[in-house]
């Protein structure tokens, strides 16, 4: 016998979660809270979804498929140089401080805050995110250096991991209203560390 259709749009439920969840983090978010911003009963949440936690897990997936790939694709492009870190880094300047969703930081990076240190499920995709993004900048920085692009003696992959740490830092000053001229300013603070 087949169940009921559902009468919601599942992938409009997703995006409303991720709208909650980024705005509120995991903790602050209720199942009530939930079940109100979605318009959804308990039954209906808990048989699409799961509970709380499968639903932010769905909602990381989402997130990284819809926003960090994207994000990414330019790092992690076979001919990336040092212009792919200076457009990645110029994107977040520019939408961390523009009216629309990466104003609430990056919600990976918030997981990260938020997760990271309570062995969580949602805390271990977010170090995966770190460990992607340190990835792509570390592939761009190898192609700078065969393009000449750097400084020389430069250990590529700590300047990953700085690079990765003052991307992280931007997206978490960007909630308390760094203003672009200052998220400018510390992007070409860090891109000049590793520039000739």
């Amino acid at each position: 016998m087949m169940g009921r259709p559902r009468d919601f749009d599942e992938a409009d439920a997703l995006e409303r979660a991720t709208d909650l969840f980024w705005r509120q983090g995991f903790q602050s978010t209720s199942m009530s809270d939930l079940l109100e911003h979605l318009s959804l009963g308990r039954q209906s949440l808990y048989n699409t979804f799961g509970g709380k936690e499968q639903l932010f897990h769905r909602v990381l997936e989402h997130y990284f498929e819809t926003q960090t790939t994207p994000m990414l694709a330019g790092m992690e492009a076979p001919d990336a140089d040092l212009r792919a870190i200076e457009k990645y880094f110029a994107a977040i300047a520019r939408e961390s401080t523009s009216p629309g969703p990466i104003r609430k930081g990056c919600l990976m990076v918030n997981t990260l805050v938020e997760l990271a240190d309570r062995g969580s499920e949602a805390g271990k995709e977010a170090k995966r995110f770190t460990a992607r993004l340190e990835k792509a900048i570390l592939n761009a920085l190898q192609g700078a250096e065969r393009a000449r692009q750097l400084k020389s003696n430069l250990h590529l992959q700590d300047a990953a991991k700085f690079l990765a740490t003052t991307a992280h830092g931007m997206l978490v000053v960007c909630k308390v209203g760094a203003s672009w001229k200052q998220q400018r300013a510390t992007a070409q603070l860090a891109l000049d560390t590793i520039r000739p």
